[in-house]
């Protein structure tokens, strides 16, 4: 079985060190991926894996212990991260390279196998996204062009940390105006700090149409407070339509700015009828969107689409429909209120907007927060009255 000693494996070390990631505990933005793929592919098990010192640490996975680590020399990825191409295995017990792999031998006896390294900037392939299955599979060309266009939204999240002095422009000055929807109360909370790339935009259409969007730029560099300024300023030119309508207008407008800063944008775009209280919405990798009821239940909003910069601008998004009834809240936030004390996953936001009699004070109670740490951090809570 291969390993990963080889001449560039105390150059990869440093890399991945660099990441300020390894053993930092689970973080949503890498969840969201290994959940994406696990979803895409139908597969019981998908990882986001570091290779650090001949270990293998399950950075995130679905399916599996979280934060563990292997010697490199009893896992797939390591042929993978050494190869630096993806490794595609449809049964491992036919592999003489992995046939004596605990994993293939015993539990939970996987057989199909197949991942795409994570490779920096500077071409250090420092892990992989890859998925297992304990049945024999095949996996299409479409399909592995998918797992590496997945890949390419990981390496973008990993790679935020290498450049620590990165600063970026700052959107306070672009926070649009408050809004006044009759039946409707929308509650805004924003904050910006140097490093954020937050995306802000809520508009009433000539038809009446409330149009709320929350996303995030992922970028390495400089980039993100600048590209997040321009898809704003894209989403303001679009302001009465869709994203899936106005989607492949909007993502050709801005897929050569994020291709140049080898950066993606999540992005969830919200459209409510206030007449209905119909609420239609596209998810563009962004997952972070709820609907309160009235009655206490809750429905994570999810998607299986991918960010800008990785979905073809000429294909449109899907598209879901939610009803907001009375006294019903629909809360969207960016990555950066995870960061916040007691914020830790999508849970702890709902249950903390739940005890909140409405969305005024759940605001508060996350400025509140917000008092103690630099975060960039933007919530909206849209209730029906």
């Amino acid at each position: 079985m291969t390993t990963t000693t080889d001449q560039g494996a105390d150059h990869r070390d440093a890399v991945v060190e660099s990441l300020a990631v390894l053993g930092s505990g689970p973080e949503e933005r890498f969840d969201r991926i290994t959940r994406m793929t696990q979803q895409a592919f139908g597969v019981p098990l998908s990882f986001l894996n570091l290779v650090h010192h001949d270990l293998v640490t399950a950075q995130s996975t679905q399916g599996w212990e979280q934060g563990g680590s292997v010697p490199a020399s009893m896992v797939f990825c390591s042929t993978t991260v050494m190869q630096g191409e993806p490794v595609v295995v449809p049964d491992a017990t036919l592999d003489p390279r992995f046939s004596s792999l605990p994993a293939v031998t015993g539990e939970p006896g996987i057989r199909f196998y197949a991942g795409a390294p994570l490779t920096m900037p500077d071409g250090t392939p420092v892990g992989t996204l890859c998925i297992m299955d304990p049945r024999p599979r095949e996996l299409s060309a479409e399909d592995l062009a998918l797992l590496q266009d997945l890949a390419r939204w990981a390496e973008r999240e990993l790679g935020q940390a290498i450049d620590l002095d990165r600063v970026r422009k700052t959107l306070d000055g672009l926070v649009p105006e408050p809004v006044s929807v009759p039946g409707y109360d929308l509650d805004v909370v924003t904050a910006r700090n140097e490093d954020g790339g937050d995306v802000a935009d809520w508009r009433v259409a000539d038809d009446g149409a409330l149009h709320l969007t929350i996303g995030a730029v992922s970028a390495v560099g400089r980039a993100a407070g600048l590209l997040a300024a321009n898809v704003r300023g894209a989403l303001v030119a679009r302001a009465d339509r869709s994203i899936r309508d106005g989607g492949p207008g909007l993502e050709a407008q801005i897929a050569a700015d994020l291709d140049a800063a080898g950066a993606v944008v999540s992005l969830f775009h919200a459209r409510l009828d206030p007449t209905s209280g119909r609420v239609e919405h596209v998810d563009a990798g962004h997952g972070l969107a709820v609907h309160l009821h009235a009655d206490g239940g809750h429905d994570v909003l999810r998607s299986l689409d991918l960010p800008l910069g990785l979905h073809a601008p000429t294909e449109r998004r899907a598209t879901g429909t939610l009803l907001l009834g009375p006294g019903d809240r629909l809360v969207v936030f960016s990555e950066g209120l995870f960061g916040l004390t007691g914020m830790p996953d999508v849970d702890a936001v709902v249950a903390l907007a739940a005890t909140e009699p409405d969305g005024a004070a759940f605001g508060d109670r996350v400025r509140a927060l917000l008092s103690t740490a630099g975060a960039d951090v933007t919530v909206a809570v849209l209730t029906r009255r």
